[in-house]
């Protein structure tokens, strides 16, 4: 049996790089920031506890919390970060928004969650991006894109176009063009601006779709404003004949 009394030394705790290796040491607990955020959101979940504003929509009131809207949305951090008085006051009010589509908004900035109803798209649509709630923007723009039809393509071409969407533009625009016959005779059509039905045909038409139809609707529209337009837009029309 070995001796411990031979007169070298006693080594019980490993080697000298290992002591100063754990004398050392930082632990990093790598799920500390989800449990983190994980922790602070069921406290504010948890009957509105902490709430330190009141948001207002048609007469329902929020009980939510600066941080969680400051953290999720750039218009929220503007807000309670500014000089205006909504960065100081205990209820705010907002307008332009019905109660309902806020609920879904909520329900998404606290739960990262949304259950998108095509009643409520486009509301929800534009108000991600008011809100500027980019994640939320974004997958409306691809749902919108996925269920636009002959029934809404105009609006949604129009949508797109004020929300700068070039995407969700290009599958309404596309969806308007080869529906022409359907639409050159519906009120989203005779009101179009010049420069959306220019788009809409300058880029080619099926000839089954009788544009030069379409274009004459939309002049005797209003021909007293759009009769000086009828060059140009039959200069600009570019039919595609079938194969």
């Amino acid at each position: 049996m070995e001796s411990c009394d031979d007169g070298g030394p006693l080594n019980v705790g490993g080697s000298m790089g290992e002591e100063n290796y754990f004398l050392g040491y930082t632990f990093t607990d790598r799920s500390h920031s989800s449990r983190v955020v994980k922790s602070i959101m069921d406290l504010c979940l948890e009957d509105g506890l902490f709430a330190d504003v009141t948001v207002i929509v048609d007469g329902k009131e929020f009980q939510l919390h600066r941080l969680v809207l400051s953290a999720q949305s750039s218009f929220f951090r503007s807000m309670f970060t500014s000089n205006l008085k909504e960065a100081h006051n205990r209820s705010i009010e907002l307008k332009d928004v019905s109660a309902p589509v806020f609920q879904l908004l909520v329900d998404y900035i606290y739960h990262g969650t949304i259950k998108l109803r095509v009643e409520d798209l486009q509301d929800t649509y534009e108000l991600a991006d008011m809100y500027q709630l980019t994640a939320l923007f974004e997958e409306c723009s691809r749902f919108l894109s996925r269920t636009v039809e002959v029934k809404n393509c105009l609006q949604v071409m129009w949508l797109a176009d004020r929300h700068s969407d070039q995407e969700l533009y290009t599958a309404a625009k596309h969806c308007a063009k080869i529906h022409l016959v359907q639409l050159h005779q519906t009120e989203e059509f005779l009101n179009l601006p010049l420069r959306l039905l220019m788009d809409i045909i300058k880029d080619g038409v099926p000839s089954s779709q009788h544009p030069t139809v379409a274009i004459d609707s939309w002049i005797n529209h209003n021909k007293v404003e759009r009769q000086e337009f009828l060059n140009m837009l039959q200069d600009s029309l570019k039919v595609h004949q079938p194969t």
